[in-house]
């Protein structure tokens, strides 16, 4: 009941500032698709569920409720430069509710028996994690470069398997967490705890790496930590603090450094209740079907853009673009953001390459693929689902987009997790062969 009533609550606190009927209209359709998912969860517990319909939620009711007046959209006090048709807002809700529509076939809940387990190797997990920070900093320049402001960091510096190292030291962080949860020995877990959280802590913190980023390494150890004691509505109201204060301070922070700190006092955490900043995945999406307009669709680029994100462009020179920088560049131009790297829904890049038959289909596609993930018990460790910790804690930034730029780390971070859970039934499978002979 936290569930809905949290998004129900949030919808009519809402509702009374929304720009007439139509907007109510626009948004109410998602709004239904997102109680009937949120409906499906009942659990107690946080479930990836959770994050998966709140996010929705976010991005595709309220802040279309929030942000559209008239023919424009982007908040009243937004400089916008185009105005749009009433059918481009219908066309771009459409294409997320059918994009998002198979989603509601995914199980995303878990079972919640068979969650006891013992801690395992923590000195191994404990050396892998270090090993992975060493890394991670090598070819991210040092730790002078690492721990300066994100934007005076030269992303040239970056190595290409940088990502792969920081999935490493996230997963084994997260890894430790789960160990120490499911230690009756807190006190000689608690060693290798603090030192894999203050390596994250250099890695990847608040001053030098974007809000989303530090979502994705960090939630998964938060999570362990909870040792699947997280509920519904402790999440929810989690995710309100984060949305009103957390995520506003970190928006200032991770761009300026510790000098952003002095900028804090201008934040009104109230207004951002009822316009809550950063959050134009929607805009991006209207704008997608403008830029579409008179145009034939791109018969997979974007996907291929996508799909082979581990390519350098330094060895493709004419790799293809995500749609994001198409909408991106087009709103940069005009003078409506500081920069070209906007949020971009999945959806989208289907509806550019395929139209609308590209966009059920890319739907049904991908909520395949995150059924199989969620199922999969690879990535079960010490009694304790960690890899739908890194599904949910990711999320947030897979929805928001654009996809294509922020794939690397999630597929890194999947694949350590797969590879050590093989390497654990490998390991199990070995330890208990032995001990069947000898019984026999």
């Amino acid at each position: 009941m936290i569930r809905l009533g949290t998004v129900l609550g949030l919808y009519l606190l809402n509702l009374p500032f929304a720009d007439g009927a139509f907007v109510v209209l626009l948004t109410l359709p998602m709004l239904i698709l997102v109680l009937i998912g949120l409906s499906r969860l009942t659990s107690p517990r946080f479930q990836v569920g959770d994050m998966f319909w709140f996010c929705l939620f976010i991005y595709f009711v309220l802040s279309p409720l929030q942000r559209l007046h008239g023919d424009r959209i982007g908040g009243v006090t937004a400089i916008t430069a185009y105005a749009y048709e009433r059918w481009e807002f219908v066309i771009a809700m459409l294409i997320v509710l059918i994009f998002t529509l198979p989603f509601l076939f995914v199980p995303m809940q878990r079972k919640e028996d068979g969650l006891a387990g013992s801690a395992g190797p923590g000195l191994l997990l404990l050396i892998g994690n270090v090993v992975a920070f060493a890394l991670f900093s090598a070819s991210e320049g040092g730790l002078e470069r690492l721990l300066s402001p994100r934007l005076e960091q030269d992303p040239a510096q970056s190595f290409i398997a940088s990502m792969l190292f920081l999935a490493a030291q996230s997963v084994t962080a997260c890894l430790i967490a789960a160990s120490f949860a499911a230690s009756r020995h807190k006190l000689a877990c608690f060693g290798a705890l603090f030192v894999a959280l203050v390596l994250l802590g250099v890695a990847r913190n608040p001053f030098n790496a974007p809000r989303f980023v530090l979502l994705a390494v960090w939630a998964p150890a938060l999570l362990a930590l909870a040792c699947d004691r997280l509920s519904a509505a402790k999440f929810h109201v989690a995710c309100l603090l984060a949305l009103t204060i957390l995520f506003p301070i970190l928006n200032i922070t991770t761009r300026s450094g510790i000098e952003g700190l002095q900028d804090l006092s201008g934040i009104s955490f109230v207004d951002n209740l009822f316009d809550i900043p950063s959050i134009d995945v929607f805009d991006t999406a209207v704008h997608a079907v403008r830029f579409m307009e008179g145009q034939d669709f791109l018969w997979g680029e974007k996907l291929a853009a996508v799909l082979l994100f581990f390519v350098p462009r330094a060895l493709w020179p004419g790799k293809p673009i995500v749609g994001g920088l198409d909408i991106g560049n087009q709103l940069f131009a005009a003078g409506m953001y500081g920069t070209p790297n906007l949020s971009f829904f999945l959806g989208c890049d289907f509806y550019m390459d395929f139209g609308f038959v590209g966009v059920a289909l890319g739907g049904v596609l991908t909520s395949l693929l995150l059924r199989l993930a969620l199922k999969s018990d690879a990535g079960t460790f010490f009694g304790l689902p960690v890899l739908h910790f890194v599904i949910g804690s990711s999320l947030p930034i897979l929805l928001r987009g654009p996809v294509g730029a922020v794939l690397p780390l999630f597929v890194c971070q999947v694949f350590v997790a797969m590879a050590l859970g093989r390497m654990r039934r490998q390991e199990d499978r070995r330890a208990y062969l032995p001990a069947e002979g000898a019984g026999a």
